[in-house]
């Protein structure tokens, strides 16, 4: 272990550095609530003490043996998030963004891995059934969301399929038994403009609800581009008693038009073509064929009841429906002279049905004197996707004047296919507690099952995996709350290779040792990781064809240091480092030793929020995004960024008592506009970073 985390001794120095004064200025006040804070409740600072994401139960994060951090409504309301990207920003293991001003899909690299961008993310617990095969991704808002929990390495153990990188579990707004309403107006650059609404109250003593929405339309930064999003989510809470709990959702959001996501080459963003830079607003589509709408709904529901003070059963199930409708011309390189840009067209029409159930029976009892939080559980996933598309060559462009020639664009056939995937598991875990000692054993047996139809082939691929985990932490009396942990996952797909065939699924093990400290009484919590991962079967994007193609293992390592804190009765904060080295091993590409694209080796945040007094809130942020890889042959880097955010809030009611809850806010991402690359799917494919942003909000709070 010690050799597979040798990093200088200067740069854990000066990640430590970061995180000094916020240890010595550690708030040492408790904290005296109505109600304990669970995983469940609304969340209150920066800072979260439980969670249900690592274990599904609710356990405290210092005891938790795994590195998890969790984004609060707070956070959120001061920087202002157009989406789980943004949201994320400031989170050590995360890197995001790495499709620029793209924000059609919700792109999350977690320890260097990204999935495919869409098979990492869950809803209050249960997946998120997009299709990574076809343009059928689902995307929430996070308007509706009261926290998202970043679970850090491989969790198949709890989950089924996952990434190695780990997983992201979005929690909504739920109802409350008092009453509370939010209401807000925005409007930014780029013609942004939106309106929200949040507001939830008792019907009885044993019914609440809640309803929330929004809307919001931009231009976007790109040229005849822009978004539109209509969403609601009403919500019911029926607690009859202490015992017995059911919670019903419905979340329904319309995208009429979901912006642009498509990249230029490196010559041209990188570094200049002959011709110069392309620039940030650069729009290499066409505007007969320039479609992409998203009509998704989610309606879920959670039961629990507790047979007595020993067995709890809960069970979470939800179905999904999303269509999507895609047309689009997009650029695949240069022709040799550089005069012009080779192109390709999309098409695409997708409905897809989902069903996931989770069904957990957790019992707790003693064996002499260790304590045990025994569950087991059933769970089961599924979606079909039929789609109707087509991909092929499209007329050339001149990107500088606008020009198109030949082959022009013409009604190409379009394909039928269909994609059904299905997973049942079954698991069992043991939290086990001994005085300060804390133990978690778990197993799972995974059936998953993927078929492919076209019209002239039908692929069907059926994989059965066991997998396991395992932690053993020790909780000091002073805070400190050492561990060491194991846990391995499987990652299969609906993805196939150049001639149609289904994919191996991926399979991952991680060993990882950390350090979590949280003084007794006190909302601050610290924590540092060193995480030794491996991935078997990794497959690349072939972005021309839309097929993936094997390459062999990739080997990370890496270090995760992180703080949240309120320093001061005026001063709260978060700083993150995270340092990755990510390498593939035994491939078949001649990449062996290579680094893989969308890998950063070093990145670092802080954000602080202080209050002046007067009702007036500032925040700032400071964000560093390391060098990249452009390709995975190594051959160009994409430089480091460093990205300035700002925030400033005012309450109304310091200026006049009658307007209480009234509020102006502005808050500005890439304060100096800097000109930078986000991210590259190899050197044909980069991403423009998200220019200078500015949205005002005029809220009230009641």
């Amino acid at each position: 272990m010690t050799a597979a985390f040798s990093i200088k001794r200067s740069r854990l120095l000066c990640a430590l550095a970061i995180f000094a004064p916020l240890t010595t200025l550690a708030d040492d006040t408790l904290v005296v609530t109505a109600k304990p804070q669970t995983a469940v409740t609304p969340t209150d600072g920066y800072t979260a003490k439980t969670s249900q994401s690592a274990t599904k139960s609710d356990k405290p994060l210092v005891l938790t043996a795994q590195s998890v951090s969790v984004v609060t409504r707070q956070q959120m309301n001061d920087q202002n998030p157009v989406n789980v990207n943004e949201a994320l920003n400031y989170t050590p293991g995360v890197f995001t963004n790495f499709s620029g001003g793209a924000t059609r899909y919700d792109t999350i690299s977690l320890r260097g891995f990204h999935g495919g961008d869409v098979n990492n993310t869950f809803l209050d617990g249960l997946r998120l059934m997009s299709d990574g095969a076809s343009y059928n991704a689902l995307q929430i808002d996070p308007w509706f969301l009261d926290r998202i929990d970043v679970v850090k390495g491989p969790s198949s153990t709890l989950y089924g399929q996952s990434i190695p990188g780990g997983l992201v579990n979005m929690t909504t707004k739920r109802p409350q038994f008092a009453n509370e309403g939010h209401f807000r107006l925005q409007g930014g650059n780029n013609n942004t403009m939106g309106g929200a609404f949040d507001y939830t109250d008792a019907i009885n003593d044993e019914v609440a609800f809640r309803l929330t929405g929004m809307t919001r339309t931009s231009d976007t930064m790109y040229d005849h581009q822009r978004e539109e999003r209509y969403a609601i989510s009403p919500s019911l809470l029926y607690q009859p008693n202490e015992d017995t709990s059911l919670l019903l959702r419905a979340y329904l959001q319309k995208d009429p038009s979901g912006g642009y996501h498509s990249a230029v080459p490196a010559e041209g963003s990188i570094y200049s073509a002959p011709n110069g830079k392309l620039p940030r607003s650069f729009f290499d589509g066409d505007s007969e064929h320039n479609v992409f709408k998203r009509w998704q709904q989610i309606y879920s529901y959670e039961l629990t009841h507790n047979f007595n003070d020993s067995l709890t059963f809960r069970q979470n199930a939800s179905y999904t429906h999303s269509n999507t409708d895609l047309e689009q011309v997009y650029q695949i390189g240069w022709t040799p002279d550089y005069s012009m840009m080779n192109r390709w067209f999309s098409a695409e029409t997708s409905s897809l049905n989902a069903y996931t159930v989770d069904n957990q029976l957790e019992a707790d009892f003693n064996t002499a004197a260790l304590v045990h939080k025994l569950t087991f559980g059933l769970d089961y996933q599924s979606f079909t996707n039929d789609t109707l598309g087509v991909s092929a060559p499209a007329s050339q462009l001149n990107p500088y004047t606008g020009e198109q020639v030949t082959p022009v664009l013409d009604d190409y056939t379009r394909t039928p296919n269909t994609r059904r995937y299905r997973q049942t598991g079954a698991y069992l875990q043991d939290d086990i507690s001994l005085d300060n000692w804390n133990v978690i054993l778990g197993t799972r047996y995974d059936r998953m099952v993927t078929k492919n139809t076209t019209p002239t082939d039908t692929g069907r691929r059926q994989d059965d995996y066991i997998s396991a985990r395992g932690s053993v932490l020790y909780h000091f009396e002073s805070g400190f709350s050492p561990y060491v942990s194991y846990s391995d996952a499987i990652t299969p797909s609906t993805l196939q290779d150049s001639t149609g065939n289904l994919l191996t699924p991926m399979t991952s093990k991680q060993y990882e040792i950390g350090l979590k400290y949280q003084q007794p009484g006190s909302s601050s919590l610290y924590s540092i990781a060193a995480y030794d991962l491996t991935q078997n079967d990794v497959t690349n994007r072939i972005v021309q064809g839309s097929y993936n193609e094997p390459v062999g293992k990739v080997h990370s390592q890496g270090v995760e240091l992180e703080a949240r804190s309120k320093l001061t009765d005026r001063l709260s904060g978060t700083a993150a480092y995270t340092y990755n080295n990510l390498k593939y091993k035994e491939t078949v590409d001649g990449t062996d030793g290579n680094t893989p694209y969308l890998a950063p080796r070093h990145m670092a945040s802080l954000w602080a929020q202080y209050d002046a007094g007067l009702g007036i809130n500032l925040g700032a942020g400071v964000r560093y995004i390391g060098k990249q890889w452009a390709d995975n042959q190594n051959t160009l880097r994409v430089p480091a960024a460093t990205l300035l955010d700002a925030s400033v809030r005012m309450n109304m009611d310091s200026v006049a008592p009658s307007m209480k809850g009234a509020y102006v806010q502005l808050n500005v991402n890439n304060l100096t506009d800097r000109e930078y690359v986000a991210g590259c799917y190899g050197t044909g494919y980069c991403y423009w970073g998200t220019e200078r942003t500015v949205v005002a909000t005029v809220g009230y709070d009641f």
